[in-house]
């Protein structure tokens, strides 16, 4: 699936997914979701994951069912995406306010509560390779001018 983010000015841009069967899906977006996402796609493809985030939408869900109302949301989650999500929100969390030395620990103790377990793949070895990627990609995105396109590759 093709993932592309498009600078349309500080405040506003757009993400789309192009999947292989050639098939959209796409939102307006905030800065937030920009980190939000890119910091998914780092954490999906630096673990391989398959059932997250962006395989539920290669899979063929739209974007925008993610914003509705939980009553409303047709999205069947996976531990896989559960978990994804908790450690998506502590990268972000990180990216704002500093290095978590704590954050296995961190990350174990909300999927405990979510009563989802992590799985095996993650060490601090993968977290430091996952926040070195979402650093670069956060560059490129920081870089990229007004009216340009970041387009991405997230293998099904």
């Amino acid at each position: 699936m093709e993932i592309s983010f498009s600078r349309k000015s500080n405040d506003q841009s757009i993400i789309s997914c192009k999947r292989k069967d050639g098939t959209y899906t796409w939102m307006h977006s905030g800065p937030f979701f920009i980190l939000h996402d890119l910091c998914h796609y780092a954490v999906e493809t630096g673990l391989d994951l398959k059932k997250a985030f962006y395989g539920i939408l290669a899979a063929g869900t739209d974007i925008n069912d993610f914003e509705l109302p939980k009553e409303r949301r047709t999205v069947e989650f996976t531990n896989e995406a559960i978990w994804t999500e908790q450690m998506v929100n502590l990268l972000a969390i990180e990216y704002s306010q500093g290095k978590m030395e704590n954050f296995m620990d961190a990350l174990n103790e909300i999927c405990s509560k979510d009563n989802v377990a992590m799985p095996p793949a993650i060490n601090y070895e993968k977290l430091d390779q996952i926040r070195h990627s979402f650093e670069i990609l956060m560059n490129q995105w920081h870089l990229l001018p007004e009216g340009e396109t970041m387009t991405l590759i997230f293998e099904e």
